[in-house]
């Protein structure tokens, strides 16, 4: 859509919606609708920082300086109205970068069963001046936290599609700045305007799941039998080796040794052979082994900063909770492999 000084794209699968706004220079006001993965193909190979756009009947005409395109069009009232601000909502204000961040963090742990559909997307839960982000497929949950400024309004929890957590955190990746959340009981809208000089605007709208989360903190272990304090560039590595030697059920056991002061991974396969490798470590509590799904373990710690992790188990055949040993504000819980 072109209007004064204007251009507007919006694009939408009728569950997730994304319209961005830029300057431009408006000699007539109109609009038509073109193939979204065909213009985007196109878009990517345009030579010029300014192009001109033209339609002539149902057509698309671009001017790149030299090459002239055109692209089949389809009449603008066939394309769905992208819901918009009602009015009255007040945002949440959050830091664009802290939020990409904690949406990456979290995203690649739901679910994808069609039974529980309220854990394949992720919980967004406000509450006092905490954002919290949690997914979990229920063999591993994660969750982090975000602190909110002062006033930012009442409490609430919603369940963002996996889709959309995942378009939010690829647009927000090269973000400056802070946007404005808005939470409505069947949908999210996320809006930025950018600061720079000649910048535009963009919003994400969707809907939301419906249904109620699960009650995820009574499965977070609050008391540990053993705890370890380990490199995460050195479990990283040990868990990679570990895992070529997996078994059928892809485990890898992890032994808490308070004699050595230390961790050891081993994995063992009767096609490949089998491998142990030992970790020093700050250890503490009780020695004891337990097996986790190599992969699953791989994946929470590749989200967390910071050089080391802590780990705490609270037995052999309950959950590990895995957290960064700085004060960042994130969780991993990974419940063990069992034979």
């Amino acid at each position: 859509m072109a209007s004064k000084n204007n251009l507007e794209l919006s694009a939408t699968d009728l569950e997730l919606g994304i319209r961005c706004k830029v300057l431009a220079k408006t000699e007539k006001e109109g609009g038509t609708a073109v193939p979204a993965k065909l213009f985007s193909q196109f878009a990517g190979l345009l030579r010029e920082r300014e192009v001109t756009l033209n339609t002539s009947g149902a057509s698309l005409l671009v001017n790149d300086k030299g090459r002239q395109t055109t692209i089949k069009t389809y009449p603008i009232d066939d394309f769905p109205i992208l819901p918009s601000l009602q009015g009255g909502e007040k945002p949440l204000e959050v830091d664009a970068k802290a939020l990409y961040s904690a949406l990456s963090q979290v995203v690649g742990m739901t679910g994808q069963n069609q039974a529980r559909p309220e854990i394949s997307g992720v919980l967004l839960s406000i509450k006092q001046e905490e954002m919290r982000l949690v997914a979990t497929d229920s063999f591993r949950l994660a969750e982090k936290v975000l602190t909110l400024q002062k006033g930012q309004g009442s409490d609430v929890s919603v369940i963002l599609p996996q889709k959309t957590a995942r378009e939010l955190a690829g647009v927000l990746s090269d973000v400056e700045g802070k946007v404005q959340v808005y939470l409505s009981p069947s949908q999210v809208l996320v809006d930025y305007t950018t600061k720079t000089t000649g910048g535009g605007s963009w919003q994400v709208v969707s809907r939301l799941i419906e249904g109620d989360y699960p009650q995820y903190q009574d499965v977070i272990p609050r008391e540990f039998a053993a705890k370890a304090v380990v490199s995460k560039a050195e479990l990283l590595s040990g868990i990679k080796a570990a895992s070529v030697f997996a078994g059928r059920l892809q485990d890898v056991k992890v032994m808490v040794d308070t004699k050595k002061k230390g961790l050891e991974l081993a994995s063992e396969s009767s096609e490949a052979g089998k491998h142990s490798s030992f970790l020093e470590a700050n250890v503490s509590g009780k020695s004891l082994e337990i097996s986790f799904n190599w992969r699953f373990l791989l994946e929470g710690l590749s989200n967390m900063r910071g050089d080391d992790v802590e780990l705490g188990f609270a037995g052999e055949d309950a959950p590990a909770v895995i957290r960064p040993a700085t004060k960042e504000q994130y969780l991993y819980v990974l419940m063990p492999v069992k034979a």
